[in-house]
């Protein structure tokens, strides 16, 4: 499990002033990522149901 969670967060190297910074820089990564994936996937299924 502990395995699954680090490929779901990314790692952020950087040292923030506050520890809040470091997971908001961690879940706006995944956020952005998540967003992306999502938009492709949609426009392949949107693309497909138009081809029919």
């Amino acid at each position: 499990m502990n395995r699954v969670m680090k490929e779901l967060i990314s790692e952020e190297n950087r040292n923030f002033k506050f520890k809040i910074g470091h997971s908001l820089a961690s879940s706006l990564a995944g956020f952005i990522a998540g967003t992306i994936f999502a938009t492709i996937i949609w426009g392949i299924v949107v693309n497909f149901l138009l081809q029919r």
